[in-house]
């Protein structure tokens, strides 16, 4: 008699178990979120990262605004670091705007000038900028970037307050 009851246990363990790993017939059709958000990605057609332009859907940028950016940058960079962290911060800025507009900016610019050499850089930096407002560029990118360059045109302003 302990057979029968031996085999239905036996027989009820190996079909939860079969039942445990198999997969429901709805996840088989669905997939996991992640796979069928991997599924979705397959299927897009290649679009280069690095790429400006149109080839990443994306419109070009303005050169004016990349040029600016750019100058601006370099002039922040070659002027003297004393000025509390400021200039840096401004640096900073200019860096995630040129992001945006698809330019790679670096330097780290840890120069020693005289403060006269070093102010005149940062208002000609500032100007540049303050001009860069004054363009009525449209598109995402140009407000993206204005964003950045607005908050690196605050931190000039605070660094040339500094004496």
């Amino acid at each position: 008699m302990k057979q029968p009851a031996r085999l239905v246990v036996v027989a009820t363990l190996a079909l939860v178990t079969v039942a445990s790993i198999l997969p429901s017939s709805s996840l088989a059709q669905n997939g996991t979120r992640r796979q069928r958000r991997n599924a979705i990605r397959a299927n897009r057609p290649y679009a280069p990262v690095g790429l400006a332009g149109n080839a990443a859907g994306k419109a070009p940028a303005n050169p004016a605004d990349v040029q600016a950016v750019t100058q601006a940058y370099r002039l922040l960079s070659q002027a003297d670091h004393d000025y509390q962290g400021h200039r840096a911060k401004a640096m900073k800025h200019l860096h995630q705007a040129g992001r945006v507009l698809g330019v790679s900016l670096k330097g780290d610019g840890k120069n020693k000038e005289q403060q006269g050499t070093s102010d005149s850089q940062l208002k000609q930096a500032q100007t540049m900028l303050q001009q860069m407002t004054t363009t009525n560029t449209a598109g995402k990118r140009h407000q993206r970037a204005m964003q950045h360059v607005n908050s690196a045109l605050s931190e000039i302003s605070t660094a040339l307050s500094i004496k």
